[in-house]
């Protein structure tokens, strides 16, 4: 593995950890929104009221049930993320070998496939996580044997990895619309710098307004997805999209696409806002001494941005 794919890949795993461990406890309130109903114990009108009433009945660790599995594996799962994100920008873009697609394409097309990759480790994480999330009181004794017994009870396909195709088309669409929004960002922001600034490059704070607005976007558009997404990991009686989705409509109406979606919102764009600045700073002070561009534009012609051309379709 060559230096900047090391770099990419650490600086995703770091990033991610980080990113995660701050927002769990917005994510495990998310979570209990999206599937409680009758066979629960829970019944919560908002994300504030389910916080006060899990930090009353359960405790302030409650909030944080099931970090053990993203401990375990968002590093792994962030690294390969951002590292195939990268790659398919190289082999996508106008770099030497590449084909040549238009910059706004290649960040979509880059964003969703390196989403399928990253979930080959999330989807497992997740199954666990938001099991033990939903769930009153301990469910696993660990994470590995959180692992190890939903592979039990339902093996890989409808074990560990149930709900990856829905969670596919969830975070595919999220990525795609996230990287093409935040790479528009960034050339937007270098332009303005290079002509009003008198410099040319970014910093911690492009980086955080331009995760935090790319997330809170893609959060929107994909929300009634990721609910369906949700109800097929956690609870045992919903499968498949277009089933749980007409069965969710059937039953609750659609006014239940939107509950959950401010705890979304501030679960997912903080989590986009820390997660890419983390990884654009610790490859920039990694990659300093390096040649393939510590502003963090791997893939783009920076000649062009003086003129707002860098971004093609």
């Amino acid at each position: 593995m060559s230096r900047e794919r090391m770099v990419e890949f650490v600086a995703g795993a770091a990033s991610g950890f980080v990113a995660d461990g701050v927002t769990h406890p917005v994510d495990t309130v998310r979570t209990r929104l999206w599937v409680q109903g009758e066979g629960t114990a829970y019944r919560y009108s908002g994300l504030l009221h389910g916080t006060v009433d899990m930090v009353k009945k359960e405790g302030l660790p409650s909030l944080f049930k099931g970090f053990g599995s993203v401990a375990l594996l968002t590093p792994l799962a962030h690294g390969l993320y951002f590292g195939s994100y990268e790659w398919f920008k190289r082999t996508l873009g106008h770099r030497k070998g590449g084909l040549g697609l238009g910059d706004s394409s290649n960040a979509m097309i880059s964003g969703f496939f390196a989403n399928g990759v990253g979930g080959l480790v999330w989807n497992p994480m997740d199954v666990v996580k938001q099991k033990q999330q939903a769930n009153v009181g301990s469910l696993y004794k660990s994470p590995l044997n959180g692992l190890v017994e939903v592979w039990r009870e339902g093996g890989m396909c409808r074990g560990l990895m149930k709900g990856y195709w829905s969670g596919m088309a969830t975070y595919g669409p999220f990525s795609a619309i996230y990287f093409m929004m935040y790479e528009n960002w960034k050339v937007a922001c270098m332009k303005w710098t290079t002509q009003h600034a008198r410099h040319d490059e970014l910093n911690t704070g492009h980086y955080v307004a331009g995760g935090f607005i790319a997330g809170s976007a893609a959060a929107v558009a994909t929300a009634p997805i990721d609910l369906i997404k949700t109800r097929i990991q956690v609870c045992d009686h919903y499968s498949g999209m277009y089933s749980t989705a007409t069965r969710i409509i059937k039953e609750e109406g659609y006014g239940v696409f939107t509950k959950g979606l401010g705890a979304r919102i501030l679960w997912v764009a903080p989590g986009c806002a820390i997660t890419i600045a983390v990884f654009e700073d610790i490859r920039k002070f990694c990659s300093s001494a390096s040649d393939f561009g510590s502003d963090g534009y791997s893939s783009l012609d920076m000649s062009s941005v003086t003129d707002g051309s860098a971004f093609t379709v």
